[in-house]
């Protein structure tokens, strides 16, 4: 089940992604501004996944059957993201990239919350570890293919081939996986802890969530560090033509590599020691995280600095790394800090926040910020995109100031829980 989850989670960032590798001739087919491309790559896909994560993910709470959901979103989403292909200008692009951001918006909440009934909190970590390697495996497999395919033919192509995967495993899913029992894998402290009934409406699940100062702190974290990452890899491959000239086949097989293996390799790592640090407190899970976070800010600065493609590339090794650390562990925390009954609306409030803030945000504000810098350079769009992509490594600071106030407030709840107030409940 596992296995299988994190393959679609790929097929997932494969659709999503491939659109990033293929911005230089969108932008020269459809004569577009960087802000227009900006939107198209983020904007158009965010915001209705944004807007339908919720509610999708309140009806998964609700008890149907997240199997099948799961096969009927990913049948969706390929088919809008082939129909991406089909486009002849920029509205139609935009309503089909709204058509793949809506059929997204299911899975995550889903998947999560299959994962919490598949394994006790223990395992939690490292399973959501695997689980979130989908999305380098997919990004890799979306700006390498893309990259390659549009390079041999033209961009349109590559949508129309990366739909085909998804329509298939939507059919073999269901076939093979099982829907576990809600609540199955929860020890009996936490069981006692998660005895209460549903949230009766989706205004009091939220006032519940935003009791919990930990989860408020690692939603914010997550969210400003995914809108620095998402917005500087969304512009990585137009930033590597346009400065060092490389081409489509040549950006999409090395970017996709690069951040393919060095994203699995920093989402495992994240998790393996979140499960391992984590048995001394859930707290004990974000130091290495915070530390990463801290480090890839100066280290994409230094990429965007060097003189040539190839040590571009190099500079980028570490900086990818270390950015993938807190993934899973924030999977991980935003579904062992909610109740049994309201993970998939946790998740999809996490999946929200930093799909509003990050992927629906960053590129667009990049891309405004590439025009605006290009305009002081005198019409200089390879400086513009460049400033425009140093100028997003300050959100790496807030995202690393909420984490460890996450951390904080995570430390007091476990010490008041071995010596709790008179009168003090847990909550």
């Amino acid at each position: 089940m596992l296995l299988m989850l994190a393959f679609i989670y790929s097929l997932n960032y494969l659709d999503r992604q491939i659109v990033v590798i293929l911005q230089e001739p969108i932008k020269a087919d459809f004569g577009l501004a960087d802000w227009e491309l900006g939107l198209l790559t983020g904007g158009a896909f965010g915001l209705f996944y944004t807007a339908m994560g919720i509610p999708i993910a309140h009806v998964i709470d609700r008890g149907v059957n997240r199997v099948r959901l799961i096969a009927a979103f990913t049948a969706t989403w390929s088919v809008m993201t082939a129909l991406c292909g089909l486009t002849r200008n920029f509205a139609q692009f935009f309503g089909a990239r709204m058509g793949v951001g809506l059929a997204e918006a299911g899975f995550a909440p889903a998947a999560h919350s299959l994962i919490s009934d598949l394994y006790p909190p223990r395992e939690r970590s490292a399973a959501a570890g695997l689980f979130a390697i989908g999305v380098p495996v997919g990004i890799m497999a979306g700006l390498s293919i893309g990259g390659i395919v549009a390079q041999a033919t033209d961009w349109r192509t590559a949508l129309l081939l990366a739909g085909a995967p998804g329509i298939l495993i939507a059919i073999i899913f269901p076939l093979l996986a099982r829907e576990p029992a809600r609540g199955a894998m929860e020890d009996a402290a936490h069981a006692g802890r998660d005895g209460q009934p549903p949230p009766a409406s989706f205004l009091q699940g939220l006032r519940i969530l935003a009791r919990r100062p930990a989860f408020v702190h690692v939603v914010a974290g997550s969210a400003a560090m995914a809108f620095a990452q998402t917005g500087i890899a969304a512009w990585m491959p137009s930033f590597l033509i346009r400065n060092h000239g490389m081409n489509l086949a040549q950006v999409g097989l090395s970017l996709g590599l690069l951040s393919g293996l060095c994203g699995a390799t920093g989402t495992w790592v994240g998790g393996w020691q979140g499960t391992r640090l984590g048995r001394w407190g859930l707290h004990m899970a974000l130091l290495l995280p915070i530390v990463g976070v801290l480090l890839c800010g100066p280290l994409y600065i230094a990429a965007l600095l060097m003189p040539d493609g190839p040590s571009t590339l190099l500079m980028l090794i570490p900086a990818i790394l270390l950015g993938a650390l807190w993934t899973a562990p924030s999977i991980a925390l935003t579904q062992s800090l909610a109740p049994v009954a309201m993970r998939a609306r946790a998740s999809a409030v996490y999946i929200v926040a930093a799909n509003l803030i990050g992927v629906s945000m960053g590129p667009l504000v990049a891309g405004i910020l590439s025009d605006w810098f290009a305009g002081l350079r005198g019409g200089n769009s390879a400086m513009g995109l460049r400033d425009a992509m140093m100028s997003l490594n300050v959100l790496f600071l807030l995202g690393a100031w909420h984490w460890t106030l996450a951390a904080r407030s995570l430390r007091r709840e476990a010490a008041a829980l071995h010596h709790p107030s008179p009168g003090a409940e847990w909550k």
